[in-house]
């Protein structure tokens, strides 16, 4: 199956009611503004009617409106991240970023301890921000979530580590009094909700027939998307590789992963 761009949609009666990508368009034959749906029809109507700020200025600027039918919303979400980098229409705020200056990487300190810490350098970098406020605030939701130390994820300073021995907190115990083994068993749970395995493996939805959806990851990245006729013997080659691999991507499959995760099959490779 190849994936194929619409004529250009002046009436929207036109639009499908199928699961893909939708990109409005001005005069220029710019794209303003792309997104995903499960209904194309559905969404783009909800734009053309809402009152809200982005819509009125959609609504003020498209000239016509084209879509892209995936199937696959998975794939939807991964060609709109895709297409949001190379177009980066100005009604898109977010996925517009092809590189991030700020990461987030793990670190063990002196007590055998697993923290996170934010640098420059991508290497072993565990996700990606566009700033350093944006980054610590990662680390401070994450931590509260996992129940970790905020002074070993470098989220505050000085003589006590958190919220946990705070005048607030029952407890008045501080984190990092757990055994070693408990208090980094936490912080890999953490750390596997937002990686994916640094395998090489398949995703395909079980409630799609041929020919059947699938994403491919090497070694930790996603790595592109496709469509074969058979599950259990096919060639990457055929996949679409993605033009810009960035952390995004990886987060847009953990995360539909850790929702639909009951749906998915897993071929490893």
């Amino acid at each position: 199956m190849s994936l194929i761009l619409s004529k250009k949609i002046y009436d929207i009666k036109e639009i499908p009611n199928e699961t893909g990508i939708y990109y409005f368009i001005d005069s220029l034959n710019i794209p303003i503004y792309i997104g995903k749906s499960l209904d194309l029809n559905k969404r783009i109507s909800q734009h053309l009617n809402s009152k809200s700020r982005k819509s009125e200025k959609i609504k003020m600027r498209f000239d016509h409106i084209r879509y892209l039918i995936t199937r696959s919303e998975l794939i939807a979400l991964l060609i709109e991240s895709q297409e949001i980098k190379k177009n980066t229409p100005i009604l898109n705020r977010k996925l517009r970023k092809k590189k991030r200056a700020v990461h987030v990487s793990k670190y063990i300190n002196d007590n055998g301890l697993f923290g996170l810490k934010i640098t420059r350098d991508i290497k072993d970098s565990i996700s990606s921000f566009r700033s350093t406020k944006s980054a610590k605030s990662f680390l401070e939701f994450i931590s509260e979530k996992y129940g970790l130390c905020k002074k070993l994820n470098h989220v505050i300073s000085g003589s006590h580590c958190c919220f946990s021995i705070s005048s607030k907190s029952k407890s008045k115990k501080c984190l990092t009094e757990e055994s070693k083994i408990v208090y980094n068993s936490k912080f890999n749970k953490m750390i596997k909700s937002l990686t994916l395995p640094k395998k090489n493996f398949t995703i395909f939805n079980k409630k799609h027939n041929k020919p059947y959806p699938f994403v491919s990851v090497r070694n930790g990245v996603v790595e592109g998307y496709g469509f074969t006729n058979n599950k259990s013997s096919f060639s990457t080659k055929i996949q679409k590789k993605l033009d810009y691999v960035t952390k995004d991507e990886t987060i847009i499959v953990k995360n539909y992963y850790n929702k639909n995760y009951s749906d998915l099959e897993i071929k490893v490779l």
